[in-house]
């Protein structure tokens, strides 16, 4: 197995690995700007992880992983 070979997968799980972590931060970031919230854990800040960590899962897929035609 090449070099070349083992690159792609490896990078392609770095790359989702940050975005879902650059999704998180960023909705973590908009959800304090735009609403206040305590300070404790309850259901918005789960939604707000669940749903960055979703934003950073659809980024690749849509447009990273996309099938060539």
């Amino acid at each position: 197995m090449s070099a070349d070979q083992t690159k792609g997968p490896a990078w392609a799980f770095v790359r989702l690995v940050l975005l879902v972590i650059g999704g998180i931060v960023l909705a973590q970031v908009l959800v304090s700007l735009l609403i206040h919230r305590d300070t404790g854990l309850g259901l918005d800040d789960l939604l707000v992880f669940g749903g960055g960590a979703l934003l950073g899962v659809l980024i690749e897929f849509v447009f990273f992983r996309r099938t060539r035609r």
